[in-house]
């Protein structure tokens, strides 16, 4: 004997559910402005200084800032702050008084240059969106920073103001990163 099967509705049984997942889930829409800042910041090892940074870099977008906005500014930011460490290493270098500080100065010297390279193409990958190559190469920079970073750090006090700008230049670059995690459509236009 056959059993009885009902007739087939399709999905109206799921509309109930369907409704009250759409009730629960927050609306994941496109961020911008300040809801975008802070969700990026809130990704970053660093918020406070992440908000600090992209609300007084008028190159962030203000409110109506899409993600691509923040990532620009913060790739921005970084080669600026690789370029103040540049040059804070020649006049160290030109001032070490010792070997073992010319010895450090002469690593953080390389890793800076190839900071200022990867961070250069990581520019030009931006502007052709290359995400994927962009973000490498942002990881890369911060890389070869830490390097110079792991060796003056705790070194004395004549290095403290390298260690700053290089923490910084590190936290820029995962900026830039996260906001990437963010970009739409829009961001690539």
């Amino acid at each position: 004997m056959e059993r009885y099967q009902p007739p087939s509705t399709g999905l109206i049984h799921l509309w109930p559910l369907i409704l009250l997942m759409d009730i629960i889930t927050p609306s994941k829409g496109v961020l911008n402005g300040t809801e975008l800042l802070e969700q990026v910041c809130n990704h970053t090892s660093d918020t406070v200084f992440c908000v600090t940074t992209l609300i007084a870099d008028p190159n962030a977008g203000g409110p109506q800032a899409l993600a691509g906005d923040l990532a620009n500014a913060a790739l921005r930011s970084a080669q600026t702050k690789a370029t103040h460490a540049q040059a804070l290493i020649a006049l160290l270098l030109q001032n070490a008084t010792n070997s073992l500080d010319r010895h450090s100065l002469q690593i953080c010297q390389s890793s800076n240059n190839e900071a200022l390279s990867q961070l250069s193409s990581a520019n030009n990958e931006f502007n052709s969106d290359s995400l994927d190559s962009m973000v490498g190469l942002m990881n890369g920079a911060a890389g070869v920073t830490k390097a110079c970073l792991n060796e003056i750090q705790g070194r004395g006090h004549h290095f403290s103001l390298l260690a700053a700008v290089n923490a910084d230049l590190i936290k820029l670059c995962e900026i830039c990163i996260v906001s990437t995690r963010y970009f739409t459509i829009e961001d690539l236009y």
